[in-house]
């Protein structure tokens, strides 16, 4: 009966042994599982958001080739961007992107009309599969436009003053009239016919010498 009793508890301590191992076991594989679906779920996200950084980058290169290559005297956002619409517009299909366009101040532009100089900064938010979001921001390059003092007037000058209506206004086709310079003319003195000296906008002549306003004054830039 001794050897009976003690063979039951042997076998009792080993049928709890087992079950410890098992639960030590299970726990590890649902360890092991856990850790590897994570490390998916991570890979995966890391990838998705790997893809909307390029589709937001093609965007930038896409806005900024669009701007460049626009011509025309003073182009306007819808010029570049016919589909431009409530301030954003679409990336060609497969690029997966929106693109705003933004003024000096960092906001929004929504107006389609606006001059196309007005846009500072493009910002691109790219997509990858209806799950991540990435977007980026680009400062759109600064040019240095051709200028020159347009001058326009009377019988005495080379061409008449002819409003054209903006941007245009009293520059020659081509150009943008920037600032009104004002009148110009020439200074001459009442006792010489021969004493005559341009007076540039803004010029003056000498007390004694009679003023003539000829014309008005333009800066005109492309």
């Amino acid at each position: 009966m001794q050897k009976l009793k003690k063979t039951k508890s042997n076998s009792g301590s080993a049928l709890l042994l087992t079950t410890i191992l098992l639960f030590v076991i299970l726990g590890m594989v649902v360890s092991l599982t856990y850790v590897t679906v994570m490390e998916q779920k991570m890979s995966s996200k890391t990838k998705s958001s790997v893809g909307s950084f390029y589709s937001a980058e093609s965007g930038i290169e896409w806005a900024l080739d669009k701007i460049a290559n626009t011509t025309g005297a003073n182009p306007v956002i819808a010029d570049a961007f016919p589909n431009f619409s409530s301030g954003k517009t679409s990336c060609p299909a497969d690029f997966n992107c929106e693109v705003w366009l933004l003024d000096q101040n960092g906001k929004v532009i929504t107006d389609s009309a606006a001059y196309l100089s007005n846009v500072k900064a493009v910002r691109s938010v790219g997509t990858n599969q209806n799950e991540t979001q990435r977007a980026i921001e680009a400062a759109v390059a600064a040019t240095n436009p051709a200028c020159f003092t347009y001058y326009c007037g009377g019988s005495s000058a080379e061409n008449n003053c002819t409003d054209s209506g903006l941007p245009q206004g009293y520059c020659p086709a081509g150009w943008t009239q920037k600032i009104a310079l004002g009148h110009w003319g020439v200074c001459h003195d009442p006792g010489s016919s021969s004493y005559v000296f341009f007076r540039p906008p803004g010029g003056g002549c000498q007390s004694s010498w009679v003023y003539v306003n000829i014309g008005e004054a333009y800066l005109c830039c492309q």
